[in-house]
This record gives structure tokens, sequence and C-alpha cells, in this order.
């Protein structure tokens, strides 16, 4: 098989499309869909993640697929996506969302410009933001900017394409933003997508669960139970990250510490109805309708209600 000389190496940070158009920039300075095509290959499929499309891409490019594959999002279903041995939701993953660090990119910049290339070709999407949870840069830690993807859903708009902005643009635009450090949770996810390993407990779930269960009983204890975490701020989310993440690194004590602090914190007389102790609860009670098979939270606040029926 003929091969793409010389190699543009993948960074263990990006995201596999996000290589193929740099490489699309440095083979022939043009669209990535063409770069594709000429090498046989299906720019939709790619784009979706197909593991033997990505892998017929790194036999051309002489690359070790093994880094590429682990960060590639492969389509599962219409609407979740496959990143390793996770399954992350659109909610989780939107598609259609954009998000850079100017920071970053203007490194990226830098580094073209001592090369004497096109900064298309170092300029990268990283993997942590496609993911919806990290809202800053955990380098640079500053708030990561939104955009609507070019190219829809599908994931096939180049990424370069979309941040038109300069460098200076770039570092000024750095320069005037407010510092933005994040919350424990957002480095947590940032840890495990690179493959590091965290607190047991949450390291036992589902990424998307242990991210469900810390957001859902960070915004009820910092804002109240009816509160939905997708209402809040960017602030208060982060807020209600690191209120919830407290409690979930302890594990099933902290999780059983945080329902008792709710149902002991809660005033019903507002609300006087038949039940009303339930709404101590709130949101959580519509996490646990619909719990993923053998979920620890659904047992733990089961045990919960039960050790304290009496009470």
């Amino acid at each position: 098989m003929a091969r793409l000389f010389p190699l543009l190496p993948f960074r263990a940070d990006e995201t596999h499309w996000s290589w193929a158009a740099r490489m699309a920039a440095f083979h022939i300075r043009g669209p990535i869909e063409t770069f594709l095509r000429d090498l046989g290959l299906d720019p939709f499929v790619l784009s979706i993640g197909d593991p033997d499309e990505v892998a017929r891409l790194c036999a051309t490019a002489g690359q070790d697929p093994g880094p590429v594959l682990r960060n590639t999002l492969m389509r599962h279903t219409s609407r979740s996506w496959r990143l390793g041995e996770e399954v992350l939701t659109d909610s989780l993953c939107p598609q259609r969302d954009l998000r850079f660090c100017p920071a970053c990119l203007a490194e990226d910049d830098a580094v073209a410009k001592v090369a004497g290339q096109n900064i298309a070709i170092h300029r990268r999407e990283r993997l942590i933001w496609r993911l919806k949870p990290i809202r800053s840069c955990p380098t640079h830690r500053l708030p990561l900017i939104r955009r609507d993807r070019p190219g829809g859903a599908d994931g096939k708009g180049v990424f370069a394409d979309s941040v038109p902005e300069t460098t200076a643009m770039l570092e000024e635009i750095a320069r005037n933003a407010e510092p933005c450090p994040g919350s424990p949770l957002q480095t947590y996810i940032a840890d495990r997508i690179a493959g590091r390993h965290g607190p047991a407990w949450p390291d036992s779930l589902r990424l998307e669960q242990a991210i469900r269960i810390t957001e859902l009983l960070g915004t009820a204890l910092e804002f109240g139970p009816h509160v939905a975490f997708d209402d809040l701020s960017a602030p208060d989310q982060d807020a209600a990250s690191a209120c919830g993440w407290s409690y979930i690194v302890d594990g099933e004590s902290g999780i059983r510490g945080a329902l008792q602090i709710l149902q002991t914190g809660f005033d019903p007389t507002p609300m006087p109805r038949r039940g009303s102790k339930w709404d101590a609860f709130g949101s959580l009670l519509d996490e646990l309708h619909h719990p993923a098979p053998g979920s620890p939270f659904r047992r733990i606040f089961d045990e919960h209600i039960e050790s304290t029926a009496e009470s």
C-alpha cells in the first residue's frame, strides 16, 4: 500500500477528524473531503468514526492506529457515541457544538510560525473540547468559546475553518477573558479520557453516570432539589459540580451523607401534600425512574429510604 510522505504525526490530545484535516492542509493544501477521496476513503464514514476507515487512514499515513482509535468518537446509535469503553449520549457530546481555547490555538499558531507553515497544519481540536461538561481549558484556566460546528451534526466541518481569527485576535481574546478554574469534575473527566485513574467509586461507574450523579447531587445541595442543572449559569454549574464531587469522591458513604442532608434540611411546609417528603430529592427522583442496569445510585437511594422509613 502506498503511503503518504512525510508523516504528520497524530497528537495524543486531538480528535481523529482534526488530524485528518491537518493532513489535508499539509499534503494537498485543500479540502479534507478531496484529500480523503483521493486516498479512496469515504469522508462521511470516517467522520462518524468507523474504526476500519480510521485504521485505513492510519495505514496510508504510516501512523500507529492505537492512539488515533483511542481518541475516536465512534457512532454507536443515532443518538450516542462510543469512546473506548464509554457510551456517550448526544447530550454529553453534542455534535453541533464546537469549543476551543483561544490560548491553546494561539500556541498552535506559534508552532506553525516557527516551522514556517500554514496554521491549518497545526491548529488542532482537542478531544476533551468535545465533551459538554468541559467548560474551561485545564491548561490555561480560560472559558472555552462555543460555536456551531460547520457541516451540520455529522462532524464533517473542518475545525480550522470555523475559527477564522488570526493569532493576534486569539491572543487578545485570551488576555481579556475572565479566568475560569472550572471544577474538580472537569479535571476528573479530562484525566479519565486520558486514561488516568481517579477515585475508586467514580471510576467504577460509566463516565456519563458519574457525571450525571455528581451534577444532580451538587445542584440539589447547592441550589435546591427542584432546580435543573442545565438552567444554571456556567459559574453556578461549576459550583454545583464541585459540590457534588466533594460527596462522590467518598463513594457510598458520601452519597448517603448527601441524601441525609437533603432529607434533613428540606422544609415541606410551602407545598404540603401527601408524600411531600419525596420533594426533598427533587430531580434525583427523575434519575431513579430510569436507572442504568445495576445502578449503584438506585441501590444506595433505596437503602437510604428504607433506613429512614421509621423516622
